[in-house]
C-alpha cells in the first residue's frame, strides 16, 4: 500500500468514525429531548462539516476554511437558538470571521484546491509571543468562567472549569496559527485535542451513565489521531517550503 493510497484509508477511518459518533450522539439527543428533533438534526449536519473541515486542514487544503465556516455558521445559529450568549459571540465575532481570514492567507500563501498550503515555521521569538498570547486569553476565559459560575461554585474552583478554560484558550491561538499556515498548530491541537479527553473524562467519573459522554470521549479520540497525522504532513510541507527558500 503506497502513502496516497494509505492517507486515503486513515481519512477514511477518520471521516466514518466520526460520521458514526454524531449518529451515536444525535439519537441519544433526540431520545433525551424529542421535541428538538429538527435542531439535532441541524447540530450534526454542522458536526460534520466540523470533522470535514478538520480533515482537509490536516492535509493543508484551503477548502478546509470553506467547510469549516459553513460549519460555524451553523454552531452559531444552533448557540444562539440555545441562549449561549457567550459562545454564540465567540463564533460569530472570532470563528467565522477568522475562517474567512485563513482562507485569504492562505491563498497568498500559493493554496488553491488542488494545491496544498505553503506552510511556515516558527522561530523562537514567535513561540515566546504564543506562550504570552495563550496566559493572556487563558486569565480572561477563567475570569469570565469563574465570574460567571460564581454563584454555583461552592467552597472551591472544579477542575472542570480550568480545563475548560485552558481548552478554549488553546483553540483560539491554535485557529491564529492555522491562519498563518504554521506548522506548530498542530502540536497546539494536539493539546486541545489531549485537554477535551481529560474534560470528558472528568465528566464521565461524575456521570458514569452518560452515552453522550463516552462518545465525545471517542470524538476527541478521533481527533487526536487526525491532529497527530497533521503533524507528519505539515513536517514535510514546512520542510519542502523551507528547502525551496534555501
Amino acid at each position: 500500500m503506497n502513502e496516497k493510497t494509505s492517507a486515503k484509508v486513515f481519512n477514511y477511518f477518520i471521516f466514518f468514525g466520526m460520521l458514526v459518533c454524531v449518529l451515536i450522539a444525535s439519537v441519544i439527543n433526540i431520545r433525551n429531548n424529542p421535541d428538538n428533533t429538527a435542531l439535532q438534526i441541524v447540530v450534526a449536519v454542522g458536526a460534520m462539516f466540523g470533522v470535514t473541515s478538520t480533515i482537509l486542514a490536516a492535509q493543508g487544503n484551503i477548502l478546509n476554511f470553506v467547510i469549516g465556516a459553513l460549519g460555524a455558521v451553523i454552531e452559531t445559529y444552533v448557540l444562539w437558538k440555545n441562549g449561549v450568549t457567550s459562545m454564540f459571540l465567540l463564533y460569530l465575532l472570532y470563528f467565522i470571521p477568522m475562517d474567512v481570514v485563513g482562507f485569504l492567507n492562505w491563498r497568498k500563501r500559493g493554496a488553491s484546491v488542488h494545491k496544498e498550503v505553503k506552510a511556515q515555521r516558527m522561530n523562537g521569538r514567535k513561540w515566546l509571543y504564543v506562550a504570552l498570547g495563550y496566559i493572556v486569553v487563558a486569565g480572561v476565559a477563567f475570569c469570565i468562567s469563574y465570574f460567571a459560575g460564581h454563584n454555583n461554585l461552592g467552597s472551591g474552583i472544579p477542575a472542570k472549569m480550568i480545563t475548560d478554560a485552558l481548552a478554549t484558550s488553546a483553540t483560539i491561538v491554535a485557529i491564529v496559527m492555522m491562519t498563518m499556515a504554521y506548522m506548530e498548530q498542530w502540536y497546539i491541537w494536539t493539546l486541545v485535542n489531549i485537554s477535551n479527553i481529560v474534560l470528558w473524562s472528568v465528566n464521565l467519573a461524575t456521570t458514569p451513565d452518560s452515552a453522550y459522554t463516552v462518545v465525545m470521549l471517542i470524538k476527541y479520540a478521533f481527533y487526536l489521531l487526525n491532529g497527530l497525522n497533521a503533524i507528519r504532513i505539515w513536517l514535510k510541507l514546512s520542510a519542502k517550503e523551507e528547502d525551496l527558500q534555501v
